[in-house]
């Protein structure tokens, strides 16, 4: 008897907190907050996008999604170091982002650091299961530099697989002979 008096409430009470339950994740509540300068940065005006950001850092200072939409026009820019201070603070308070590990390595790329880099994607691509085209054929390019030809040739196996043609352009250049064969 008192665990059916204990018991109907605790089940009631449950369903009610599923059902009215708040089933947005921190980073879509960000993107609406923000919507005006995410608006502006898919819009490709990284200027307004940028200073709305730049300004929405200092009022929100513990949003990783307003450093890391600082970070990708600081990436528009070709501002690396920065971008890259603004990707480590976005990691720093949520670190459960693909995609701000997804630009971290970009960052790295295009400072060359190729082994920070690889080191970054590989966690993007771990945390995208894989299923990410992009990431997957920088993670094949970048093991190719680093002359680890079988984990290059599947990374791009798996790139291609997911609809990407420059890996397929790639693996047709890189593992499979050039399609053209010069005459000797």
């Amino acid at each position: 008897m008192e665990a059916l008096l204990i018991g109907i409430p605790f089940l009631i009470y449950i369903f009610l907190r599923i059902r009215l339950g708040n089933d947005i994740t921190p980073q879509e509540y960000d993107e609406i907050i923000f919507k005006e300068g995410v608006d502006a940065y898919k819009s490709a005006d990284y200027l307004t996008a940028f200073r709305y950001f730049d300004a929405e850092v200092y009022e929100y200072p513990k949003s990783s999604t307003a450093y890391l939409y600082r970070g990708k026009c600081h990436y528009y820019f070709e501002n690396w170091e920065a971008a890259l201070a603004d990707f480590e603070k976005s990691m720093r308070l949520d670190n459960s982002l693909a995609e701000t590990f997804y630009w971290k390595g970009l960052c790295h790329y295009q400072l060359e650091d190729y082994n920070l880099s690889l080191f970054e994607l590989k966690r993007s691509s771990r945390m995208y299961l894989d299923k990410n085209a992009e990431v997957m054929r920088f993670v094949g390019e970048l093991e190719f530099r680093k002359a680890d030809f079988e984990s290059a040739e599947k990374s791009l196996k798996i790139a291609a697989e997911l609809g990407d043609n420059k890996s397929n352009i790639l693996l047709q250049t890189l593992f499979y002979g050039n399609i053209r064969k010069a005459s000797s």
